[in-house]
């Protein structure tokens, strides 16, 4: 981890203690000991998070909270944060620097240029998220090489822009400037879309077939790793499906209009799909597997391990005796009985190659990533 002596802000109010805000409560904790965070949020989830040591004060009010606050970061749903705003604005010192976490940005960003005219409001989206949500599910590495999106205005303060990127760098998160508009449009396409096209795809196989329970029991590999998503909870989807309908309308239509195409293809003629196929190969190859989000991809090797006890240990404390930092780790192919194949990400080709022979040195059969 780098060295980040600094300390930016001696206290921190975090309004919505959950899987976000308490991920982000535990992070600062983790690299910042001494920060004084007050959460606010309903008294049982307070309870959680102080018992986790993810705050150090409760507070129920969000106006007497954001008082001595330098920082306010507002962990709620989309709807919340803009009721929260006007109370914000009203009661927090001059110099604060305010910011959010909400999955949609333009609407909410126009709002607080209007509450903050000194331009230290600055619009936030962590890339990073769980299937899972609330305190208990919160995690100091959550962020760890995550991109944490920031969306200022041509009338954002430079200086709390540069704070607050250095802040969340600080945490090992990556940081990415996008215009709130944009934002927006490009999180409806690689978001919010397939969030409802795991839904549909679960619901038309496991809802609405006259074989579900066998279909299901075969489910796996693909199905399973598109359907993954499909068990998050409405509730943490109602705002954003709400406040950035217009994009979601638009991607959705894209989407459905290629279907149509498709479902046509596969009724005359199977073969015209051929050029589809290859396109999405193609455009798929551009997604560098290991970028979260829009930064440089890192670096991948494939690591073939066996199935003994042991074998995952042996390789990451081989990677660490040398000093090698694994930036990302994904189980891509296992065969019981046999191992599984992990992809290993790496900050450059460089380390990707030192690791690679350290591997190779103690017997691991590794190929590397063109």
């Amino acid at each position: 981890m780098n060295n980040h002596p600094s300390l930016p802000f001696s206290r921190i109010t975090i309004i919505g203690v959950g899987l976000i805000g308490g991920s982000l409560a535990l992070a600062i904790k983790h690299r910042f000991p001494t920060v004084q965070i007050t959460g606010v949020d309903k008294p049982r989830i307070l309870e959680r998070a102080k018992k986790r040591k993810a705050i150090d004060h409760a507070e129920h009010s969000a106006g007497r909270a954001v008082r001595s606050a330098g920082l306010v970061i507002l962990a709620a749903p989309v709807s919340v944060i803009t009721s929260l705003l006007p109370i914000i604005a009203k009661n927090a010192p001059s110099h604060v620097i305010v910011t959010d976490t909400g999955s949609v940005k333009h609407g909410l960003v126009t709002q607080a240029q209007k509450l903050f005219p000194r331009g230290n409001f600055i619009g936030g989206h962590p890339m990073a998220g769980s299937e899972f949500s609330g305190i208990d599910a919160a995690h100091p590495l959550l962020f760890q090489n995550a991109i944490y999106i920031l969306t200022p205005t041509r009338s954002t303060n430079r200086k709390s822009i540069n704070t607050l990127a250095a802040f969340f760098t600080s945490l090992d998160a990556r940081i990415f400037v996008l215009d709130p508009a944009v934002h927006d449009s490009i999180v409806a396409a690689v978001s919010h879309l397939p969030q409802l096209a795991a839904v549909a795809l679960m619901n038309t196989v496991g809802n609405r077939h006259p074989h579900a329970s066998t279909h299901l029991a075969l489910a796996a590999g693909g199905f399973r790793d598109m359907t993954r998503i499909a068990s998050s909870k409405f509730e943490m989807w109602k705002d954003i499906l709400s406040a950035n309908r217009k994009e979601i309308d638009k991607a959705l239509r894209l989407y459905i209009n290629q279907l149509e195409r498709m479902a046509a293809a596969v009724h005359s003629r199977p073969s015209r799909l051929s050029t589809e196929f290859h396109t999405s190969r193609r455009l798929r190859m551009r997604i560098p597997p290991s970028m979260k989000g829009f930064l440089s991809p890192l670096v991948d090797l494939s690591v073939f391990v066996e199935d003994k006890p042991g074998e995952l240990a042996r390789l990451t404390s081989s990677l660490s005796k040398k000093n090698i930092n694994i930036k990302d780790m994904e189980l891509i192919k296992v065969r019981e009985g046999r191992g599984g194949t992990f992809r290993l990400s790496f900050e450059n080709r460089t380390v990707s190659n030192d690791a690679a022979r350290t591997l190779q040195r103690v017997g691991f059969d590794v190929s590397r990533k063109s």
